[in-house]
């Protein structure tokens, strides 16, 4: 901007003819352009310092958000090949044994009131017999009860029993039954039930006809009958069994062994693995727990249908193409007074296999993965999205090339785990801001991270050595932890030499500031003396006299 005084004394000129307020106007429009280029200077400079101060506090705050993930310790050994009980966190997939709740047609039995004043108070003899027509009987379904039985002839010796095509005996007292006897060959249901009897031995004869065998409510201990072939409804239920008769493979046969409290999941397994059976309410029917997954002795009950899925484990084991197969074996999580929600998971072991991804399938309810000693880089992607993956909180997976747990952000695995172990790896960060959190919503969470060799800078020293040692709890390895770009572990990083940065040109910010305040200071004093110079002697000094005409000057000239 140029500014003209008219009113200046047309008398003084200088050598080159022009009046001496020309040079004065001059001298103030060079004046005002410097103090214009100075101020513009200053405040860009003050400008750059404030944004690289809040760019790097932001940095800082960034760095110090809480974290969001949970983590819990799992079994002391890295391969997870001990089996222990766990307390139940996972929701697993429900269980799909066939389940069949009544019992069918063909079996017979009658109502127990039909026994009241059987004999009209005459006392009855070892060759009395003790059975009646059922009412509504014909020549196709010839049905028959007995009651009170202490000896077979008091059924042998009613007339015409080979005639009979159903037979239920109510209240027998008998130490064991032949199943081999004459008196049950031509029968299509036979039902024993409310008695006291111990054992039943051998078996029906090849000859035999019956269908549906009912044995509930008699204390049976045991039963060494073998089934036959054409059996094809077997009630044991209300017993003191612990095993279930031999049954052919692939017998398509369904059974009912509700309430028999001493039963025993490991004879129930080889049955259940021996071929396809159907059993009567298999949520609801439980077995006790024993040696045959490696437990410990037990009272613990589980549902008949988890045995089923075990099954399953063995047969959708991952079997990865030109590595090799996975093992996969069951762990019990136990419910505390709840046995309908004891549940059966898996154990997958995918280790030292040389995988560079994650198996693209798991049995159902894998509740712990081991993926150690391998190749793999990535593990987000089936957690966020394969169901199969859904019910793990163990996850194995040391020494790998695993660059980030970024990818685990939002997954169910992050909001349930219970131990992930990720030592040795390519970790680059650490995200405190998805840890915080984590690990403070669920108390007994651990991770284990030594070995990853982190990018060190002013804020490791800073906030994540801080961040750490409050984390020794969930990160028990935190003080193996190291530098890439440094030969140090985190937890030695010293904050006065990290945080030391090379200098840059807005370290002197403040110097140049200073030169051009005293460069300013000195030019009004030199155009204050020219200005008292020009009106006391009525001349400008040499200097001023002889500055070069700007383009700006030439608008304020008349």
């Amino acid at each position: 901007m140029c500014i003209c005084f008219k009113d200046c004394p047309k008398q003084f000129k200088t050598k080159k003819n022009l009046p001496l307020n020309k040079h004065y106007d001059k001298l103030q429009r060079r004046l005002l352009l410097t103090l214009l280029l100075l101020y513009g200077g200053m405040v860009a400079i003050a400008s750059g310092r404030r944004m690289e101060e809040e760019n790097f506090a932001a940095g800082q705050q960034e760095s110090a958000l809480p974290n969001m993930n949970v983590i819990v310790d799992p079994s002391n050994n890295n391969n997870g090949l001990t089996t222990t009980t766990t307390t139940e966190t996972a929701n697993p997939t429900n269980a799909t044994t066939s389940n069949v709740e009544t019992t069918p047609d063909f079996c017979f039995t009658m109502e127990e009131n039909m026994c009241l004043n059987f004999f009209n108070n005459t006392a009855p003899t070892a060759n009395t017999c003790m059975c009646r027509q059922y009412p509504n009987s014909n020549s196709t379904h010839n049905n028959w009860y007995c009651c009170n039985i202490t000896q077979l002839t008091m059924v042998s010796s009613c007339p015409n029993y080979s005639n009979w095509t159903n037979l239920h005996i109510y209240n027998m007292t008998m130490p064991e039954i032949d199943l081999s006897l004459s008196i049950f060959q031509t029968l299509q249901s036979l039902a024993i039930t409310d008695g006291n009897i111990v054992n039943i031995t051998k078996k029906f004869s090849r000859m035999n006809k019956v269908k549906c065998l009912n044995l509930s409510n008699n204390n049976l201990s045991n039963v060494t009958m073998k089934a036959s072939i054409q059996l094809k409804f077997l009630n044991l239920s209300n017993n003191n069994l612990t095993e279930i008769p031999q049954i052919t493979p692939n017998h398509n046969i369904t059974l009912d062994i509700r309430q028999n409290k001493r039963m025993l999941c490991n004879n129930l397994m080889a049955t259940i693995f021996r071929g396809s059976f159907k059993f009567v309410s298999p949520n609801s029917t439980y077995c006790l727990l024993d040696s045959a997954f490696n437990w410990f002795n037990s009272t613990d009950y589980i549902a008949i249908s988890q045995l089923d899925i075990i099954r399953r484990f063995y047969t959708d084991c991952p079997v990865i193409q030109g590595k090799g197969n996975c093992t996969c074996n069951p762990e019990h999580m136990l419910s505390a007074g709840d046995p309908s929600k004891n549940k059966i998971f898996c154990r997958v072991d995918c280790s030292n296999l040389g995988l560079t991804e994650l198996p693209p399938k798991l049995p159902e309810n894998t509740f712990q993965l081991n993926i150690t000693n391998n190749n793999i880089t990535v593990i987000g992607d089936h957690f966020h999205n394969n169901p199969t993956y859904q019910s793990i909180v163990k996850l194995f997976a040391d020494n790998n090339h695993i660059e980030s747990m970024h990818d685990l952000e939002g997954t169910q695995f992050m909001d349930h785990f219970q131990k992930l172990y990720l030592r040795n790896n390519h970790l680059k960060r650490l995200p405190e801001y998805l840890l915080t959190n984590v690990l403070d919503s669920n108390v007994g969470r651990v991770i284990f991270l030594g070995g990853n060799k982190l990018m060190c800078d002013c804020n490791s020293a800073k906030v994540l050595k801080l961040w750490l040692l409050k984390r020794s709890r969930d990160i028990p390895d935190y003080n193996e932890i190291l530098c890439r770009n440094m030969p140090q572990r985190i937890m030695e990083l010293q904050e006065l030499k990290v945080c030391q940065s090379p200098h840059d040109w807005t370290d002197y910010v403040y110097y140049l500031i200073a030169t051009e305040v005293i460069l300013l200071v000195a030019l009004i004093t030199k155009v204050s003396y020219d200005y008292w110079v020009f009106k006391t002697a009525g001349y400008l000094p040499w200097p001023a006299s002889k500055m070069p005409k700007l383009p700006c000057d030439w608008l304020c000239e008349s």
